[in-house]
């Protein structure tokens, strides 16, 4: 449990510690995240985010224990939350709104433990519409078209899908193809919308 409020984690603590599949429980502060998953190698990260401004969580889901993916829930406050596929394919598993009720997080908690995710409505149908706008894409050259939008190169696009980096070449020339686009930052652009900016 990775949250920077001392108060509110003690309340995360009270919910969590009710549903029985939960053996172990540890905590830490945001910063200090990396430095916990790379010790302790946890099935399961419930990360906050209720302190920022506006968080877009992918770059907080890197960290990995070793091969051991984890997952993530993330937990704030929807309008200040952005959630976006390279999220999901980084390891999110669910969010939770800063209301939500115990029920809610043994529905997401349990979801994620078995390799589900759990989103709101609104956000599962973004995603879902996100998805759709590149049906000639594969699924894992949508995920290397997510991962460029968010400005990796192609050296940490591979650390974070598993894969060598000649591969990611070789997925990002099938993108600019199949977008019908000439570089990175247009296919980028192609990417979050912004289609008169590379027409």
């Amino acid at each position: 449990m990775a949250d920077d409020s001392p108060t509110r984690t003690l309340g995360l603590i009270q919910i969590v510690r009710r549903f029985s599949y939960v053996k172990t429980l540890s905590t830490c502060t945001v910063s200090d995240l990396a430095e916990a998953v790379d010790r302790l190698g946890p099935d399961l990260v419930l990360l906050s985010t209720a302190d920022s401004p506006e968080e877009d969580v992918t770059a907080a889901l890197r960290p990995r224990a070793g091969d051991h993916a984890v997952r993530f829930i993330s937990i704030g406050h929807p309008a200040r939350t952005r959630i976006s596929p390279s999220s999901v394919s980084a390891g999110l598993h669910g969010f939770l709104p800063d209301t939500a009720t115990p029920e809610d997080f043994d529905r997401a908690l349990a979801a994620a433990l078995t390799g589900f995710t759990y989103f709101p409505r609104d956000m599962t149908e973004e995603l879902t519409e996100y998805r759709m706008r590149f049906p000639q894409l594969t699924p894992r050259e949508q995920q290397v078209l997510d991962l460029l939008s968010d400005g990796m190169s192609n050296h940490r696009i591979a650390s974070s899908m598993g894969i060598k980096e000649a591969t990611v070449k070789m997925y990002v020339t099938h993108v600019l193809a199949k977008l019908n686009v000439e570089s990175r930052l247009q296919a980028c652009l192609k990417a979050r919308g912004l289609t008169s900016a590379v027409a």
